[in-house]
């Protein structure tokens, strides 16, 4: 199998460069990025001859259809504002494709591809990362043991154990916390302001309890239609620190995280782009623990049950990255080689809880130490 990684010298793409490169039956790996630096630090760290580079820009839509057509599947590990761009070009291809999620609104316009992905007869699979995508797989697989849905709880944590401001994109951290969270709640989607819906979150140890709050998150796209069965609610929730709401405050407050074209001299120019440009990339060797949970509450033979999901990891000393980079680059290199031995066969853009098998995905978790522990709880019927 031939597997196109776009981004794949980015924070998350070079775990699923990593573990594809492992991967027996990948003969392989071609690294799409323009970041010759990192992708030259990326071949020495991976190390194998399997591995290729090709120079792509993926908003060179021609370059990019071309670089697809040489693959038998794409894993896109570029940011989320790209994936529409490149969700187009793999329908075009005829390539399968896999991502990271595009954080609610991205997502809503991916799939409005629907269709013409079917036309194509090919399968985009949305937001295969820990969370989105474990997280949402789970939350079907616990809701197709019921006969009912109720609630539907999705739950990340972290905790880390040397210095970090952020452990993903800028880009993803300033659309979760600037356009504000959308949660399911009493069968309707609401708009809810930035930073709220705050709770304590006791998680397994090490991670222990966490400050929470509600976060803008793709799966709350897609659950409340691909699980049905009643259900009322579904959101999710993400730790952080009362730095990282100061930090987007003062930011928001001084307008630089404003999309709004702002004129300098004879440029116009975005804040918010400016203020990316000064970023630097993500800390991807961060010492940590991360993990979800992931609850659903319903009724199986008139009796009211609850399944909970967990996973804890620890930070990656193999391959020297964090938990978070970790959780999320392994899933997607999972479901990148689902999707080229055929094992995906719906078509069309499709959500990870219907386009990929629970029971596959979890067995191939745990050959990678990454262990998921489920428990049942009688409830009273709501």
């Amino acid at each position: 199998m031939r597997i196109l990684v776009l981004g794949g010298a980015g924070a998350m793409g070079m775990v699923t460069v990593r573990d594809l490169v492992e991967s027996p039956r990948v003969s392989e790996v071609i690294v799409g990025d323009v970041a010759v630096e990192r992708v030259k630090q990326l071949a020495t760290w991976v190390a194998s001859e399997k591995l290729s580079v090709k120079r792509i820009d993926v908003l060179n839509h021609g370059n990019l259809v071309e670089a697809m057509r040489q693959a038998d599947a794409v894993a896109n590990a570029t940011p989320y504002h790209l994936n529409l761009e490149v969700t187009k070009a793999a329908v075009e291809a005829k390539k399968n494709l896999v991502d990271l999620g595009g954080v609610y609104y991205m997502t809503l316009k991916q799939l409005e591809l629907d269709d013409v992905a079917k036309k194509a007869g090919v399968s985009i699979v949305l937001g295969c990362g820990i969370a989105p995508g474990v997280a949402d797989i789970l939350a079907k697989y616990g809701a197709d043991k019921l006969d009912r849905v109720e609630e539907v709880h999705i739950e990340y944590g972290d905790v880390n154990l040397t210095p970090a401001k952020y452990k993903w994109t800028l880009r993803t951290v300033l659309e979760e916390y600037t356009s504000g969270p959308v949660v399911y709640q009493g069968g309707e989607f609401k708009k809810m302001p930035p930073f709220s819906g705050k709770r304590i979150i006791k998680f397994p140890e090490p991670i222990g309890v966490r400050s929470c709050c509600y976060s803008l998150y793709s799966g709350i796209a897609t659950l409340p239609y691909t699980i049905d069965k009643g259900v009322r609610a579904v959101d999710c929730v993400m730790s952080y620190t009362e730095e990282d709401e100061q930090r987007i405050m003062v930011l928001s407050e001084m307008g630089l995280t404003s999309k709004e074209p702002v004129k300098v001299g004879d440029i116009s120019v975005s804040p918010r782009e400016v203020l990316l440009r000064c970023a630097p990339p993500p800390d991807t060797k961060v010492k940590d623990f991360a993990g979800i949970i992931v609850e659903v509450t319903g009724e199986k033979d008139k009796e009211g049950r609850r399944y909970v999901y967990s996973i804890i990891h620890k930070y990656n000393e193999k391959y020297d990255v964090s938990a978070t980079a970790y959780l999320t680059g392994v899933p997607l290199s999972i479901v990148s080689q689902m999707l080229a031995r055929g094992d995906i066969r719906s078509r069309g853009v499709l959500p990870p809880e219907v386009a990929v098998d629970a029971e596959m995905l979890i067995a191939e978790l745990n050959k990678r130490g990454i262990s998921i522990h489920e428990t049942l709880q009688r409830t009273r019927i709501l």
